[in-house]
């Protein structure tokens, strides 16, 4: 399959095959659902919390008599009916992380760059190298390209702390490593750009193995 290759300065410079096994195989939508059904639960602190009735301060007198008042029997003011008072069935802090089969999530990744390559969604570039930190040398990079402001993202096999800070503060374009590839970013980006080392260690990691139907 052929896509577009871009210098590392951002401007294209033609086109350039890249794998089948990545970027041409059937797109399995259940995969990619289950992925990234997956990982944005994953991604949530459930640290949501209201106070129960035994954690409301204050509340320990009774308001008035049981009988006699002509009010409805009360034990608390601190009860949930009353005001300033406690939260009934509130939410309370809770593990929304979920498993799923390595196998499915190998096929919802390739399934995800299948379908971005078939839109022409995704590019080679030339590694990205800076000799300080510099948001300024990326945002131009992806500029010159034609996505300045576009979710782009940019897949990696090296660890450059200088150029991870650099994307830091740029809010449409993400890095990723190719050892650990997240499926929201990739679907929802206009654009996925590849460095070839990434595309090397994605070829042997991602590769889906089918059995044969028998004869």
């Amino acid at each position: 399959m052929k896509v577009k290759k871009y210098s590392a300065a951002g401007a294209e410079s033609g086109t350039a095959t890249v794998t089948d096994v990545l970027f041409g195989a059937p797109v399995n939508e259940s995969a990619i659902h289950a992925v990234i059904r997956t990982e944005n639960r994953n991604r949530r602190h459930g640290t949501h919390k209201t106070k129960d009735f035994a954690e409301v301060s204050g509340g320990g007198k009774k308001p008035w008599r049981q009988k006699g008042t002509g009010h409805a029997r009360q034990g608390s003011i601190r009860a949930p009916q009353w005001r300033h008072g406690a939260v009934a069935l509130g939410p309370q802090p809770r593990d929304y992380r979920i498993g799923i089969n390595d196998k499915v999530r190998r096929l919802g990744i390739v399934s995800i760059l299948s379908k971005k390559a078939s839109k022409e969604q995704v590019a080679l570039i030339d590694a990205l190298t800076i000799a300080e930190f510099s948001t300024k040398t990326i945002h131009g990079i992806f500029k010159k390209a034609g996505f300045e402001g576009s979710p782009v993202v940019y897949v990696t096999d090296s660890s450059d702390v200088k150029l991870q800070k650099s994307f830091g503060n740029l809010p449409n374009a993400k890095i990723m490593h190719a050892q650990r590839l997240n499926a929201p970013e990739l679907l929802y980006a206009d654009c996925v750009f590849f460095s070839e080392g990434a595309i090397k260690y994605l070829e042997g990691r991602y590769k889906i193995e089918r059995k044969r139907k028998p004869a």
